[in-house]
This record gives structure tokens, C-alpha cells and sequence, in this order.
């Protein structure tokens, strides 16, 4: 058995985000990971807010940078929203990790493969993992960043909350007739929306709904949507649940600590959870190296209720399509992707588009 300050299980963005932190700070820290070439699907746009948080430039693997979202209400044609500067830019969900996980492991800390973690046991002081690979590792605090599906959840007796799910795939530059730009097309599924992100060779395309049992974006459904807006079907296919459930979870039980979709840190609106990972990766490291484990969820809380308030926008915005979507092209949409170019959240965005709106009439 071998020990170590802290152990993170998963080293996505909220893993890679806490492991550098944690590192940085002396502590001796291992990351469990997937074996290589399971990397989780993700459309891969990361917004300003998300860039000023993290540590380090990420400008290496950056595939294009936005400026300007085409909306719409499906089939119908899409509307351009223009931004002063960039509010997003596009990477490969693998590149980005890959590049995080090099960053943290400059920073000092160890990666190492496993198949799962096979049992879990805590006491007052300290945790003992136990991998399918027989291998043992203990240390003072865990932090559990192992996605929507969360197995350390699993083992910890934890309930399973529903959350968001999209479907996604890849469509070749050079089988496009043209290049779309960042496209979101609502109404291409039952309480969601289809996407088309552009990534140099390749665009992006996928099917996004809201929440569990709505609608199941399916492959004859990605097809169909692929096939109307860029005239071909996507090769790569992958499904997947998102976390959209922090309002209502636990993040801490004993030593350990719940990041990223695993908290449920994904926003329910549109279905962005790199910033959630980001910032709960970095809070759960904060708490640990502060020994205030407990502290973790209240320095949370405004996440928490980031995420309470953009459900409540997703209960409204999606049953009053088309009115929301013809909201979103205008004045609404605007001050959207100005005030993502500041790295402002949806949140702080509806307050500025409220504000105004008050002040207009």
C-alpha cells in the first residue's frame, strides 16, 4: 500500500484542476485515471469565464476562437449573435485533458491507470482505496471527480440523481459542402437543442436535452439532424450523461470530497461543465489544503445557487419555445454573448439583461 496527502479520482478538468493546485502547494498527491483512450465525450467550448480560471494558458490546444453564436429555432434559419471579443473558444475534450493532466503533472503530482476503484473504506483520519488491479492506496482526503456516474458515489451508498444527456459525433472538414460557424440549433430535439462546433478539421455535432426523460437523443436522431444541417452523418458516436444536480447534492462525506459532474456541477441550460469542473476541482483542493474539509460545500454555495437559478431558466426557456428562442435573438441574445466575452456567468448575464430591460421601459 502506498500513501499519499490526497488522491483524486479522475483526471478530467475538475481532477487535473485540484491535482495542480494541490501539487503547487507541496502536498504529495496521486491522480487515478481511465486507462488511456477512455476520455470522456464533452463538445469541447470553453467559455472566458472558464480560461480566467484556470492556471495556465491552454492556448496550445485551442482549435478556433469565437466570437460570434448563430442561433435558431429548428429547422428554421439561424440568426447571428456578434460579440466585441471572444466569448468561447473550441478544443478536443482529449487534447484538453491531455494538456492539463501535463500541466499538473509539471507541477509535481502522479498519475496512474486503473480499471475502477473496487472498495473504499474511511475513518477519521485517513482513506483506503482499493483498485480491480488489487493495488492499495491511503491517504488523508479523497477527492472524487469521476464523473456523472461517479462509482466512488456508487460504494458510498450514495443515491443517484437524473441529470442532463447529449449525444455527439464527428463530421471530417473535407466532407463538408461549407463550415458552419458555433451553432445552436433549439428544437432539433424535445428540451434541448443541436449543436454544430467548428474545430479546424473536423465540426462537431450533437443532440442536447435538458433533462433525463424528456427526450433520448439517440443515433437515428443525430443522424437525421446531421444530415439536414451539413448533409452527412457523423462518424465517432458517443452518448453521455451530464451532472446538473448540485443543488440537491451532498459533496462531502468524511474525507471525501465530490468535483466536477460528480458533484453535478454542469449547468442545465445549456449544458456547460467545464467552468463547474474547474471551480470545484480548485474549492475542494482549497479545502483540503486548509483542513477544513466541511468548509468545502459553503465555499460551493454560490455555484450551488448559479445552478438553482439557470435550472429555473430551463424549466421556463424550453416549454416556451418559440417565444424564448425569438427572445434569445434579440436583446437577450446580445447582451449574452457580451457578457460571456467578459467571463460573466448565465446568472450574472439574465441580472444585466434584467437590469436593462428595467431600465429600457
Amino acid at each position: 500500500m502506498t500513501k499519499w496527502d490526497v488522491v483524486v479520482v479522475g483526471a478530467g478538468q475538475a481532477g487535473c484542476a485540484a491535482a495542480w493546485d494541490l501539487a503547487a502547494a507541496g502536498q504529495r498527491v496521486l491522480v487515478l485515471s481511465r486507462p488511456a483512450g477512455q476520455g470522456k465525450p464533452c463538445a469541447g467550448g470553453v467559455t472566458a469565464k472558464t480560461l480566467n480560471r484556470y492556471r495556465f494558458s491552454i492556448a496550445p490546444v485551442v482549435r478556433e476562437v469565437v466570437s460570434t453564436l448563430w442561433v435558431g429555432r429548428f429547422p428554421a434559419g439561424s440568426q447571428a449573435l456578434q460579440a466585441a471579443s471572444p466569448f468561447c473558444v473550441m478544443t478536443e475534450r482529449a487534447e484538453l485533458d491531455a494538456f492539463c493532466r501535463q500541466q499538473a503533472q509539471e507541477q509535481g503530482a502522479s498519475f496512474a491507470e486503473t480499471r475502477g476503484i473496487q472498495t473504499l473504506r474511511q475513518d477519521g483520519r485517513s482513506v483506503t482505496l482499493t483498485t480491480r488491479e488489487g493495488e492499495r492506496f491511503q491517504a488523508s482526503a479523497v477527492i472524487a471527480a469521476d464523473g456523472a456516474h461517479s462509482p466512488v458515489r456508487k460504494l458510498l451508498g450514495e443515491c443517484r440523481y437524473g441529470g442532463a444527456v447529449a449525444i455527439e459525433g464527428c463530421v471530417p472538414r473535407e466532407q463538408l459542402s461549407w463550415y458552419p460557424g458555433m451553432t445552436l440549433d433549439f428544437a432539433a430535439i424535445k428540451g434541448g437543442y443541436g449543436w454544430l462546433f467548428p474545430k479546424g478539421d473536423h465540426v462537431n455535432v450533437g443532440l442536447y436535452v435538458w433533462r433525463q426523460g424528456i427526450a433520448s437523443p439517440g443515433r437515428e436522431q443525430l443522424d437525421r439532424y446531421s444530415q439536414q444541417q451539413l448533409g452527412v452523418r457523423p462518424s465517432g458516436v458517443q452518448g453521455y450523461p451530464l451532472g446538473t444536480w448540485l443543488p440537491l447534492a451532498r459533496l462531502c462525506q468524511g474525507r471525501i470530497l465530490f468535483a466536477g459532474d460528480a458533484a453535478g456541477c454542469t449547468e442545465a441550460l445549456l449544458g456547460e461543465g467545464i467552468y463547474g469542473a474547474v471551480l470545484s476541482g480548485q474549492l475542494a483542493a482549497q479545502a483540503i489544503l486548509a483542513g477544513q474539509l466541511a468548509s468545502y460545500s459553503g465555499w460551493l454555495a454560490g455555484w450551488r445557487e448559479e445552478m438553482a437559478t439557470v435550472e429555473q431558466l430551463a424549466r421556463l426557456f424550453y416549454p416556451l419555445m418559440p417565444l424564448s428562442t425569438r427572445m434569445l435573438q434579440g436583446n437577450l441574445g446580445e447582451t449574452l454573448v457580451e457578457g460571456f466575452a467578459r467571463g460573466l456567468t448565465l446568472g450574472q448575464c439574465k441580472r444585466r439583461w434584467r437590469g436593462a430591460s428595467m431600465v429600457g421601459g
